[in-house]
């Protein structure tokens, strides 16, 4: 399905010889489209770094996994290898190896509600099947960076629970079992350095016949026991399955985000939840990329800055887009195919500016998964995640999901200085030895037309154009040599564009942009009309630079989105009318963060800064100040 020269056909590289640009597109859609009302202009930094919290490069362990591990059975050696080996694609996360190794366990003599501790430590983790290429060393690095995670209706400790002779039937079973075999099964290089203690928990308690405090207490007696044993394994969740953290103005956050944090919240290392436009399990049908997802990461540390002192690390460990056949099996849909790209590009592409922030993202993308396909399933019908799906004569066949990997290809490097003037218009910047990557993601539901400035002087050997479309029928992935550096693009609702620009010899930096986050001491001020819901910064720094406000808000239908002024210590700031991603028109509320800029000379310790509306209702969830100063010289 996802066949290159196919792709090619569809695609069209046109010039606009008066401008000297280039114009990425179908041809019959550009034929046929409007022009966007304004352009987007796109300033390139190549010889700036930019440090985001500490961070300077791309991490493909980080960004661009697969929710799969290393050890998977249901992949060929040959699979394995055109993943890990030609796509560079790292292994994300496993659910299933605790929970079936902890059924191998016999209960202790001694006690019946407690594993036997001499039969896990004579167990093996699995080791790479034969035919796979990688030694020892990238074997046990794949396995390191692993999530693993379990079930809760299988390992929650509860009376009752049958699903090993020793149940779990209560916290301690679990919890030893765990530390001990993360200790026993693993060397200190291929131990997993993150562990989720469930997945999904809070949506299945009341199925399980438990709470959430409950849940939440398991959290912290599986870390205590683990990090006695497993010092470093990291250890958190609670990997929310539903993150409308707005619901019931923010009554969801305070019941389930909040409540996990308030019980859990000092024994973990960091925090995890799952995000996908969509529907995952209950909620209402929304777009999560954009605006939404940013609110959704500000609020959670901007509470945990506020309640432990420090916003403890988040991953990300399912996200995507999640269609109305959810994980049934359906036929297949190139349609959905392309709905589900769009999704894992913008919001990935959202993630790459919090590296500092998001120390792992995972997107829900499967495998062969033959655990997916039941004994009734029709032929040819498969679960929608697949990367590879059973064909009605029951071969394995590509899905188009592959185009999300072929896409990313070869994306690595250090990060550069970049700026977009529209939010949804996301653009990032990489060096990479003698390579300069532009990565620029449409999210918006219309056309743009984007303007690149700052690759004055650059003389490329060679220019490549790779373009991923996902508002037509089909996803489509295309590649060609430009003739030359572009600089007008066209992006099409939806599309991704990686310009790859090799050259000489690497682009010298001559200065960083330092940018970071600085967390109000409170969050979750009520909204009345006309009186400003006031945050302090005790510690922001002065600099030189510039600054962003992130103003996160929930509002109920039919009240203003768009605060009427923001002030930062009392100067009042331009609000722009845009934020990423769509309006979330349609939604039962809205909830999303506006980046207001701001003069970096405003900014000094102990600023303050006001959020007005003119109309009462709904909550500020959080405000962060990000600061993006600069100093001179290399690095």
């Amino acid at each position: 399905m996802c066949n290159r020269d196919r792709a090619c056909r569809f695609f069209e590289l046109r010039y606009l010889s008066a401008l000297s640009s280039a114009i990425i597109g179908l041809s019959s859609v550009l034929g046929g489209m409007a022009r966007a009302s304004e352009d987007v202009q796109v300033h390139l930094r190549p010889d700036i770094i930019r440090d985001i919290g500490g961070v300077t490069r791309l991490d493909r362990d980080q960004f661009v996994t697969i929710h799969e591990g290393p050890d998977s059975s249901d992949m060929t050696p040959e699979d394995h290898r055109l993943l890990r080996e030609e796509l560079d694609v790292r292994y994300g996360r496993n659910g299933g190896v605790l929970s079936w190794q902890a059924k191998q366990v016999p209960a202790d003599p001694a006690d019946a509600d407690m594993p036997r501790v001499d039969a896990i430590q004579v167990m093996k983790a699995a080791k790479p099947k034969s035919g796979r290429s990688e030694v020892t060393s990238r074997w046990n690095a794949d396995v390191r960076q692993t999530v693993l995670c379990t079930h809760p209706e299988l390992m929650h400790g509860i009376p009752g629970n049958d699903h090993t002779s020793w149940g779990p039937r209560n916290f301690e079973g679990v919890a030893e079992f765990t530390a001990q075999f993360l200790r026993s099964c693993y060397t200190e290089a291929s131990r997993p350095r993150y562990l989720e203690v469930f997945n999904e928990p809070f949506v299945k308690a009341e199925k399980i016949g438990t709470t959430i405090d409950a849940l939440s207490e398991q959290h912290n007696v599986v870390a205590r026991r683990v990090r006695e044993l497993c010092p470093d394994v990291l250890i958190g969740g609670y990997s929310a399955a539903w993150v409308e953290l707005e619901v019931n103005n923010f009554g969801h956050f305070e019941s389930r985000q909040k409540r996990f944090m308030d019980i859990a919240g000092a024994e973990m290392d960091f925090w995890s939840y799952h995000i996908y436009d969509g529907v995952n399990v209950t909620g209402t049908e929304r777009n999560r990329t954009g605006s939404n997802a940013e609110a959704i990461m500000d609020l959670i540390d901007s509470y945990s800055h506020q309640r432990f002192g420090v916003a403890k690390p988040i991953l990300i460990t399912e996200f995507g887009k999640i269609p109305s056949e959810s994980m049934n099996p359906a036929p297949y849909s190139a349609r959905r195919s392309a709905e589900m790209l769009y999704g894992l590009m913008g919001q990935l592409v959202m993630f790459m500016d919090h590296p500092d922030r998001l120390a792992k993202v995972i997107p829900f993308i499967l495998g062969k998964a033959e655990w997916t396909y039941a004994s009734d399933t029709e032929p040819g019908a498969a679960n929608v995640f697949l990367l590879w799906r059973r064909a009605p004569n029951g071969d394995y066949v590509k899905t188009d999901l592959f185009l999300f990997y072929e896409f990313l290809r070869d994306l690595g490097g250090e990060w550069r200085a970049a700026h977009s003037s529209n939010p949804d218009v996301r653009v990032q910047l990489l060096a990479d030895g003698n390579r300069l990557l532009l990565l620029l993601t449409n999210l918006d539901e219309t056309q743009h037309r984007v303007v690149v400035s700052g690759l004055d002087g650059i003389e490329p050997k060679r220019v490549i154009g790779r373009f991923l479309h996902t508002d037509g029928g089909e996803p489509v992935l295309g590649e060609r040599v430009l003739p030359q550096l572009p600089s007008k693009l066209r992006l099409r609702p939806g599309a991704s564009a990686m310009v790859i620009v090799e050259l000489d010899e690497p682009i010298t930096p001559r200065g960083t942009v330092r940018e970071q986050r600085v967390y109000a001491s409170e969050c979750l001020q009520d909204i009345r009309a006309k009186r400003p819901a006031r945050f302090t910064f005790p510690d922001a720094p002065s600099g030189r630079g510039h600054a962003t406000v992130r103003v996160s808000t929930g509002r109920p239908p039919g009240l203003h989105k768009r605060p009427t002024l923001v002030l930062l210590n009392g100067e009042a700031l331009e609000v722009p009318d845009n934020w990423a991603g769509d309006s979330q028109a349609g939604r039962k509320n809205y909830f999303g963060t506006i980046e207001v800029p701001a003069p970096a000379e405003l900014v000094r310790p102990g600023s303050v800064v006001e959020v007005v509306y003119p109309d009462g209702g709904g909550k500020v969830a959080s405000v962060v100040l990000r600061l993006d100063y600069e100093e001179s010289g290399g690095p």
